[in-house]
């Protein structure tokens, strides 16, 4: 792990402060949606609004790195940030639901961005070496699990409206990665002077069988996680009244499992397969719905967003691996831009189902909603191991 070029683990930093917004409005997005909505339906729409806003802009996100280059458009997003946190501020105090939902909507776009710093990593390395440094860029994300809760929890009473003091060190977390930014090297990316072959179309790109498991992988892992990973906060301390605390660790735990298996990514990469991983992902994630259905205890709640979040990590890292295997150089953009939108509007879609699932059908509904999406998932993977198969025997 320590073979990685010096960039990648300033990148590997910055992904943790750009990735605050998630865990902190994760953690704190359903106890203002129940303060501030209008019903309990739209109880975990500020948390999907965060979702939704990552699906929108992850293609443009893509597009616009192409465009300017990414230290650019990492800076502007995160001024983007900077301004959503404060519209935040501002709509926390006012009690404004909907202006909440438009701040963390920002919040999400800036997060479109962020996940743009695994694909400006494996860009300072070969390709042998894509898996480890996804791995050791999502570890700043591990950084990111435990710290956004805690900035929550710290901002929670410093002012006389709850929870904008969250908001406004968010705020001065993202100021901080603007001067990271600035002192970042980012990889100079260029077309090949010489190409094998002209860019493809999405459409191209779509029906290789390889590029079909990598997408649904990653974007199964995303919604799966999103859909139980929004709605166990409502559930537990609204319906089940579990306390704030409780609440806390237990989501605070299951962002720290989804980037834990990173320290042991490269020992595990080199004594497996792509597709042994992906699967055990997929089997860990069973798992994890199983616990969710079968208890509903404080440890309960905990081993199922453990299992969810050590699933998604398997998923989405082997996934990420599989794609940078799917396109040439020239293709990366359109390729990465077109993973993320599906990746991420797979997300959003589940997001904003969350919180009408769990009050109007309950708990066991909404995690059984979860394996058709882990159904899918193998029928990818079965279509590109029989794929790969028949190459080898024509070969």
């Amino acid at each position: 792990m320590l073979t990685v070029p010096f960039p990648v683990w300033l990148i590997t930093l910055a992904q943790a402060l750009g990735m605050l917004s998630a865990p902190m409005v994760i953690f704190v997005g359903g106890f203002l949606g129940v303060a501030f909505a209008p019903s309990a339906d739209l109880a975990t729409l500020p948390v999907a609004a965060l979702v939704v806003g990552g699906a929108v802009f992850s293609m443009p996100a893509a597009m616009i790195m192409k465009r300017i280059g990414r230290r650019k458009g990492f800076v502007y997003a995160t001024l983007m940030a900077i301004l959503g946190s404060i519209l935040a501020i501002y709509s926390v105090r006012s009690e404004n639901f909907f202006g909440l939902c438009i701040s963390i909507f920002i919040l999400g776009g800036h997060m479109a961005f962020v996940q743009q710093f695994r694909f400006a990593a494996i860009e300072w390395v070969s390709p042998d070496k894509v898996a480890m440094t996804a791995s050791v860029v999502m570890l700043g994300g591990l950084l990111a699990a435990w710290l956004g809760p805690e900035i929550a929890m710290i901002g929670k009473d410093l002012f006389q409206h709850t929870f904008s003091g969250s908001f406004v060190l968010l705020a001065l977390c993202h100021v901080a990665l603007l001067v990271l930014l600035s002192v970042t090297p980012f990889a100079d990316v260029k077309p090949a002077a010489q190409s094998f072959e002209a860019s493809r179309s999405w459409q191209t790109l779509l029906l290789q069988p390889g590029m079909t498991a990598a997408i649904v992988t990653s974007a199964v892992a995303f919604g799966v996680m999103s859909l139980i990973m929004t709605a166990t906060p409502v559930n537990m301390s609204e319906v089940q009244s579990y306390p704030l605390e409780d609440t806390k660790t237990v989501i605070q735990s299951h962002i720290m499992a989804m980037f834990l298996p990173s320290l042991f990514a490269p020992i595990l990469f080199r004594l497996f397969k792509l597709l042994t991983m992906l699967l055990a992902g997929i089997i860990v994630m069973t798992a994890a719905i199983s616990i969710a259905i079968l208890d509903q205890s404080y440890w309960g709640y905990w081993a199922a967003l453990v299992c969810l979040g050590v699933g998604w990590n398997f998923m989405f890292v082997s996934g990420t691996t599989l794609l940078s295997q799917q396109y040439s150089q020239q293709e990366s953009f359109s390729a990465q831009a077109l993973n993320d939108a599906c990746v991420f509007s797979t997300q959003a879609i589940m997001a904003l189902c969350a919180g009408w699932m769990v009050f109007s059908f309950g708990w066991y509904a909404l995690n059984l909603l979860a394996i058709p999406l882990l159904l899918l998932a193998l029928l990818a993977l079965a279509r590109w191991y029989l794929f790969e198969q028949e190459n080898k025997k024509a070969v």
